[in-house]
């Protein structure tokens, strides 16, 4: 089984599919990292890997636009298998022990602005340098010659690259979660605890439409977890909604919310059905 991730090594995500492997006790997982997530969601739709692995909503920052979108972009045979929570506990990683003597931090943009306050604080001076990923940010620190750099990163990272943590627990929100997905091209079957991740369009000229598919799920009583909307690209004022619902698409409640509302539907796409993770 080959299962990419946003990379390089170390990053949260490759920490998400650890907890993954760890949660389900799988054998014979190789994994292989990838610089974007569209790169990881292709890869699984065109078959070079079996899964994928991908954030998709963070409690602080919200959802993931881009894997949002290159879900409702790529083959309908690609869908969520899973979902993995955990915690992001952002570290300043550096060779340097005097703080004073840091000139420049490196770190993706979240990260910097999830970090303000210790930043403002202790490293006020400092030139913030944006990353396209906070485990790439400390691969770089790894490999300057340079005792005046720092990453913020997970711990993980520190460990791969063999920088020390300076510093952990630097975020402003302690309460912080990061939602990913596995994402693949197996129907997972019902357990019981499931969600179900839709996306759809309705027509603008038609008032009304989002209440009444709203009310056909409230009216089997079934619980929305989380929607959103983000433009279509197509047309000014046009949106698809994206809407987390805690059932399965075989659960005969669904089932039946879905084929009250079906003509309501400008646009439509199941994006998945899978365990809630525990």
């Amino acid at each position: 089984m080959l299962v990419g991730f946003l990379g390089p090594e170390g990053s949260f995500t490759h920490q998400a599919l650890s907890a993954f492997i760890l949660k389900q006790k799988k054998q014979n997982i190789s994994a292989m990292p990838f610089q974007t997530i569209s790169q990881v969601i292709d890869a699984v739709s065109s078959g070079k890997i079996t899964n994928g692995v991908v954030p998709i909503e963070n409690s602080i920052e919200g959802s993931v636009g881009e894997t949002l979108d290159q879900l409702v972009k790529t083959s309908q045979r690609v869908n969520i298998n899973h979902e993995v929570i955990i915690p992001i506990e952002h570290c300043l990683i550096t060779k340097q022990k005097n703080l004073n003597q840091i000139k420049k931090v490196i770190a993706h943009i979240q990260a910097l602005s999830q970090c303000q306050t210790y930043l403002k604080r202790f490293l006020p001076d400092v030139m913030l340098e944006p990353s396209t990923s906070n485990s790439l940010a400390v691969k770089i620190v790894s490999e300057s010659d340079s005792l005046e750099l720092a990453a913020i990163g997970p711990e993980m990272a520190s460990a791969i690259y063999h920088v020390p943590v300076r510093e952990k627990g630097i975020n402003d929100e302690k309460e912080n979660f990061t939602r990913f997905v596995l994402v693949g091209t197996e129907t997972m079957k019902p357990t019981g605890r499931d969600k179900t991740t839709i996306a759809f369009g309705v027509p603008y000229d038609k008032p009304g439409t989002l209440v009444n598919v709203l009310k056909s799920f409230a009216g089997e009583n079934i619980n929305l977890s989380r929607i959103e909307s983000r433009p279509s690209k197509k047309a000014l004022g046009e949106y698809i909604f994206f809407i987390d619902l805690e059932s399965h698409k075989e659960e005969p409640a669904l089932k039946k919310a879905f084929s009250e509302i079906a003509s309501e539907f400008s646009f439509y796409r199941w994006l998945g059905s899978y365990p809630r993770w525990e």
